[in-house]
């Protein structure tokens, strides 16, 4: 089971307490915490405490509390100095002259969004369909019929994604590939509450099918 945002935002309290941790990019000592919730310690560590169980808190280090993903809840309370990741899909090159996620890249950068880091989820073929384009991704491949699997799909991208969810404000986009591919990747997406865009090639256009305002008003955040 993922992390429980919906209910640990049904308390005020528990919600300062993400706020604080989202203010010092998803990592903070109980002191600042303490300061910036004006919760007093015993209150604050039975929110804490709380939001452990929920599975949206962790703490490795005794009196330090980080979030266990920075995506959503740093978008949801606008923490822009946690740095940005990019998580796509390649397809095979077919009658395409520029990769989808390069398209969906330099969309992204006039949003003011500049990935730190790109990894693509794509096939051994895909790959060396584009290997003239001499891409600088960091990938993910699916062997065999694993691309045409969302059950496989989906156990491919987990380990990555959640160690981006960890550090970075990830994007992730559904755009390209094989069909089963962009249903599992849109369904972690929703899993997860995570930005989710889809980009028209031939139009150079980006649609936020998950937005950080959409994120946010599921959580409840005003």
């Amino acid at each position: 089971m993922g992390p429980r945002y919906e209910e640990a935002m049904k308390l005020e309290k528990s919600q300062k307490v993400i706020h604080s941790l989202c203010k010092h990019s998803g990592i903070a000592k109980f002191s600042m915490i303490e300061k910036d919730t004006e919760l007093g310690g015993g209150l604050l560590l039975h929110h804490l405490n709380r939001l452990i169980s929920l599975g949206i808190v962790e703490s490795d280090v005794k009196g330090t509390y980080r979030l266990k993903y920075r995506t959503p809840l740093c978008y949801a309370f606008g923490a822009r100095k946690v740095p940005f990741a990019y998580l796509g899909l390649l397809g095979r090159r077919d009658s395409y002259k520029t990769p989808e996620p390069e398209v969906a890249l330099n969309l992204l950068s006039n949003e003011k969004i500049e990935p730190y880091l790109v990894y693509v989820l794509t096939s051994p073929e895909a790959v060396s369909d584009w290997k003239t384009e001499k891409l600088r991704y960091q990938w993910i491949l699916c062997y065999g019929d694993e691309i045409i699997e969302i059950d496989e799909v989906q156990k491919r991208l987990l380990p990555q994604l959640e160690a981006l969810l960890r550090e970075y404000l990830v994007v992730v986009d559904c755009t390209s590939s094989t069909k089963p591919a962009t249903i599992a990747l849109y369904d972690l997406a929703q899993r997860y509450l995570i930005p989710c865009i889809y980009v028209s090639v031939e139009k150079k256009t980006l649609k936020w099918l998950i937005s950080s305002d959409g994120i946010r008003v599921r959580l409840g955040i005003e």
